[in-house]
């Protein structure tokens, strides 16, 4: 990420300054709140942010005065922070039925009959995660709760919300 560029006319009143006024100069802008490395891109050529942290943690004479106005930098818009709903998480009960059915479940293949224990397994523990993500469980907390992948279990969720 590009960090805001000095104003020209701060670049050339610093390109100007000696020593310790430039110093001062510096620690005035850092405390306007521009960024190490915006001060060190305004020199021709660009110093390194080391040398301006030195200059910023400085302690100058008294005899050193602020030379005035200092430019403010550019307000950075808030990054916008998506608000998931909280989940209201796996009841117990369920929690237990999930367990159960898990190991089960995970013997299932396409070609396994349908009176078979892992079959009827599979599709229950398919509904039980769809009804629970429709219900904002994340897949995050199902997955924990069979003891699966992530991705195997939005595979699942996925599947019983297309059925």
């Amino acid at each position: 990420m590009h960090t805001p560029d000095l104003p020209k006319s701060e670049q050339d009143l610093i390109a100007t300054l000696s020593k310790e006024s430039l110093w001062r100069r510096v620690q005035d802008l850092s405390e306007a709140g521009w960024t190490l490395q915006s001060i060190a891109d305004a020199f021709n050529p660009p110093r390194r942010r080391s040398t301006i942290r030195s200059w910023v943690v400085k302690n100058l004479p008294e005899t050193v005065v602020s030379l005035g106005n200092v430019p403010v930098p550019p307000v950075k818009k808030p990054r916008s922070v998506r608000q998931r709903p909280r989940s209201p998480g796996i009841p117990h009960d369920e929690q237990l039925v999930i367990a159960r059915l898990s190991p089960l479940a995970r013997r299932y293949r396409s070609r396994t009959t349908p009176s078979s224990s892992s079959f009827t397994a599979n599709i229950e523990l398919t509904s039980i995660a769809g009804q629970l993500y429709l219900k904002g469980v994340t897949v995050s907390e199902l997955a924990r709760a069979s003891g699966v992948t992530y991705r195997a279990m939005k595979r699942r969720v996925d599947r019983a919300l297309a059925a």
